[in-house]
């Protein structure tokens, strides 16, 4: 089977196809070079796009205008007494992105996984001059960059791909995060720790299943970058492929004019080691407009701790005035897990900031100060900290799990009209606690986005994701959102249908909710469902304790919205725009059923588990008979999955799910049934995520 893979350039070639050559299009740089990087993209995309359109409709002769008078981050075009078309910004990627808000208002589509020629072309008359005023200044993209799902396992190429993606769906902005030993090599003492260690130092194998050898065309038996396999033996050398490798996706992301930030996290070895790595990152990507200094998540969910040791680190880090501070000591309680060391991290990286601002002869990128809390009262006592800390700093908050427990968490924490200002939003397109169910993000972000409506320009909102194909529809909305400032959510499917000719918009749009509707339940009721960590699965994972009854009603969930789908792809014609995305839906609905029958089956160990580790034959015999149904179902699941492809990430989802959740459970029929492990399991890791808790 062959990866159903499409580069946007081939498919644009295609697409184009027959279309008129004859069509003169011209582009006067005016004062701007003919040789930008950052506008490379967009002319060569209009001269292509408008090779299709009628010859009726659009202007043939174009001007790119730097205009210093315009507002802040706005772009925009207007006719010239010559009948040119003129686009205008303050910067040259807000050129570019009026260049895509014409191509989208003449009727292309850009998302991430490419474009979509329009059934049918919008009249002259219809694309009157434009201003755009983003509600939000910066959009954009939070990427984690690890695990095998998102870019971190893609060759550059289709990486930087990607990177053109985000630039013709109007976003500007990038954030990039390092876990510990994954992009940057720091010095610690006398040693430098190394690089290249993807998904956090384990390993995927292919080698012991026949179907991830048949479907995987670029590694051979580990399932990484593929230029880095074959240095899985030599750490240097991996490393330097690591750096290398990310140091060209920074470099293009910056070339093509989005404002790029790297993230990582100190957490609690010291504020001279602190410095020491941000300085080390800087080493490594000169280039970038901002370093993030953020906390582990909710403080790496550490050790309890009791209310004095909690007020002792406040008092150690801070001034009187901000360790007493009623909003910061409000959560403080004897035996908790573990405010303590969530204000610990952000007393460390605050003076790791200033010491950073106060040593002369440092070349220092814009330096914030990033909170990861999903407990509402734990960040809402860690934000105001932050702010009192630095107040002149831009504070980087990724308040909970999921867009509606952002939207739901953002209120109690962003209190003040300056709070907001100075305040970096963090939110999702999917959420990483299910990563093997299709997601739909839409609802949270909508809800988020009403309460910032009149507020002003929005500073910054970033969205997280991992999977590209999986999240195309959710990442439209949320650049269309983050330009419009309101958007509601009927309104979008209703306008996305059209778009690609969707026959039946209605049931369209109801399953699309139905599946947002799912993914708010699974996230409250089965959030550790689809962690892809290996990690989590070194235990049985959630086999162990996850509800059988809330399967069963996320499962009903999917499978109506399914077959709504179904219904609505029986209804298009095979040559239409919405055939290949309705089948994806589709398939991806179907294997979010199989992946919820699956743990249906398996669950029923927890029978079992309830009196420690089976010692009868007969209970024995039970696990191995639950296990092996539910195997079964994950070989549907990887079956079905498959025969969709569409991008290197769909591979990297099918490899995990294999040495993941059926690992998982493989385990549990070896610890429970006495059932051999059929190859050995290789769960040594680098690093350890926290575990996306409920709290």
């Amino acid at each position: 089977m062959k990866k159903n893979t499409v580069v946007f350039t081939l498919l644009l070639s295609w697409l184009l196809a027959g279309c008129r050559p004859s069509r003169m299009v011209t582009v006067d740089y005016g004062t701007l070079s003919d040789t930008s990087q950052v506008l490379r993209l967009a002319v060569s995309d209009l001269r292509q796009c408008m090779r299709c359109v009628p010859a009726s409709i659009g202007a043939d002769a174009y001007v790119l205008k730097i205009d210093p008078a315009m507002p802040d981050g706005a772009f925009g075009y207007t006719t010239d007494s010559a009948g040119r078309l003129c686009f205008h910004s303050a910067d040259e990627i807000g050129i570019s992105h009026a260049v895509y808000t014409y191509l989208e208002r003449l009727g292309y589509t850009f998302d991430l996984t490419g474009i979509s020629v329009p059934v049918a072309w919008t009249a002259p008359a219809a694309v009157p001059d434009t201003l755009v005023q983003p509600a939000v200044r910066w959009r954009g993209i939070r990427q984690h960059v690890n695990f095998p799902m998102d870019i971190s396992s893609y060759p550059i190429q289709e990486a930087r791909e990607y990177i053109d993606q985000l630039v013709r769906m109007r976003y500007n902005k990038i954030v990039i995060h390092s876990y510990p030993g994954q992009w940057y090599e720091t010095h610690i003492g006398d040693s430098l720790s190394l690089a290249g260690n993807y998904f956090y130092g384990n390993k995927h194998y292919l080698y012991d299943n026949a179907l991830l050898k048949r479907v995987v065309e670029k590694n051979d038996s580990l399932f990484c970058i593929p230029g880095a396999e074959a240095l899985r033996y030599d750490s240097r050398a991996n490393s330097r492929f690591a750096l290398d490798w990310m140091k060209q996706l920074v470099d293009y992301a910056i070339r093509s004019g989005l404002y790029v930030q790297m993230s990582f996290e100190p957490r609690v070895a010291s504020v001279e080691q602190a410095v020491q790595t941000a300085y080390d990152v800087l080493e490594q990507y000169p280039g970038i407009d901002a370093l993030e200094l953020i906390t582990e998540e909710t403080g790496g969910w550490g050790p309890h701790c009791t209310r004095q040791q909690t007020l002792a680190t406040l008092n150690r880090y801070f001034p009187a005035d901000i360790a007493t501070d009623s909003t910061v000591t409000a959560p403080i309680r004897d035996s908790q897990t573990d405010l303590n060391a969530l204000y610990e991290q952000i007393g460390q990286n605050a003076e790791a900031i200033r010491r950073m601002r106060s040593e002369n002869g440092k070349r220092l990128p814009e330096l914030k100060l990033g909170i990861y809390c999903s407990v509402t009262p734990y960040a809402e006592g860690a934000y105001r900290l932050a702010r009192l800390a630095l107040p002149d700093t831009k504070i980087c908050l990724m308040s909970s799990h999921g867009s509606e427990g952002t939207a739901q968490a953002l209120p109690a924490i962003l209190k003040t009209p300056a709070d907001l200002t100075n305040t970096e939003i963090y939110s999702w397109i999917e959420f990483d606690g299910l990563m093997y169910l299709y997601q739909n993000s839409i609802g949270g972000n909508e809800k988020m986005m009403d309460w910032l409506n009149g507020k002003g320009c929005v500073p910054s909102i970033l969205f997280n994701h991992w999977r590209t194909a999986e999240n195309r529809t959710s990442a439209r909305y949320a650049s269309e959102v983050t330009l419009s400032g309101h958007l509601r959510s009927d309104d979008f499917y209703a306008s996305y249908a059209g778009r690609l000719a969707v026959p039946d918009a209605g049931k369209y749009a109801e399953a699309l909710r139905l599946v947002n509707e799912a993914d708010v339940f699974a996230t409250r009721h089965l959030g550790n469902i689809g962690f892809c960590w290996m990690g989590a699965w070194g235990n049985g994972g959630s086999y162990t304790w996850m509800s059988r009854e809330n399967i069963e009603h996320a499962r009903e969930l999917y499978y109506r919205a399914g077959n709504l789908l179904k219904e609505v792809l029986e209804q298009t014609g095979d040559g239409k725009p919405a055939h290949a995305y309705l089948s994806f839906l589709c398939n991806r609905l179907l294997c979010s059923v199989l992946y919820l029958d699956a743990f249906h089956e398996a669950v029923g160990i927890q029978q079992a588990s309830k009196a420690g580790k089976p010692g009868s034959e007969e209970e024995k015999a039970y696990v191995r008979e639950v296990c092996d149904r539910a195997l079964l179902i994950f070989d549907q699941y990887m079956e079905k999955h498959a025969e969709m492809l569409v991008d290197r990430g769909c591979e990297g989802t099918l490899v995990s799910v294999w040495n993941a959740p059926v690992r998982g459970l493989k385990i549990c029929r070896e610890r429970m049934g006495g059932v051999p492990m059929d190859s050995p399991s290789s769960l040594d890791a680098v690093d350890a995520p926290p575990l996306p808790i409920l709290y």
